[in-house]
């Protein structure tokens, strides 16, 4: 069914632009798709993939209305989605001046749309597991030598050990607004290929 589209969009537009428009939207569409699947993997919700794909592939400003119809998702599911993305900090509304209609862009480069995700997933996942933890040790008293006691502790000690070296990890590259050139060279001298 594909090839039948294809052949009859190209007797209707035989040009060469027509050509690089149809292979555009074919590559979009694979890579928002492939965006949505890979979502799951992350426990983000495809939808919500799939709309930050399409803004960001697309870097143009789309409504609302543009976005339902690539989609075809519901006005309700692609407003909450909208929303969630708004949150996160990846994608922007605004409105044209003397227009009445929302747009929403997404960040395009990748770098800073990674450092937003990042950031937004450690203040979501990160920091409230680490409290958790803390607060789990402060039940076990120091003075309990109960061995399963000192299990549990050492444990969960170690567990805060490897929270630690991720918080300094991302304040090494994230709170100080390091560059993508800066980063690059901060892995290469660090790591041996």
């Amino acid at each position: 069914m594909d090839e039948i589209v294809l052949d009859s969009l190209e007797e209707a537009c035989p040009r060469p632009e027509c050509e690089t428009s149809s292979n555009l939207q074919r590559a979009e569409d694979q890579f928002i798709l492939e965006w949505g699947r890979m979502s799951s993997s992350w426990g983000i919700n495809r939808t919500m993939a799939q709309i930050h794909a399409l803004l960001f592939v697309s870097g143009i400003p789309l409504e609302v209305n543009e976005i339902m119809d690539r989609l075809q998702i519901s006005r309700g599911n692609a407003s909450m989605n909208l929303r969630e993305l708004m949150d996160w900090g990846v994608v922007r509304r605004f409105r044209q001046p003397g227009d009445r209609k929302d747009t929403y862009l997404s960040e395009t480069d990748p770098y800073q749309m990674f450092v937003r995700i990042v950031k937004e997933r450690k203040r979501r996942e990160i920091d409230p597991t680490n409290d958790a933890i803390r607060e789990v040790l402060s039940k076990l008293p120091d003075s309990d030598m109960d061995e399963k006691v000192q299990t549990l502790r050492a444990r969960l000690q170690a567990l805060l050990e490897i929270f630690d070296l991720i918080d300094a990890a991302y304040k090494q590259v994230f709170i100080n607004d390091i560059s993508l050139e800066e980063l690059s060279t901060l892995v290469r001298g660090t790591v041996d290929l």
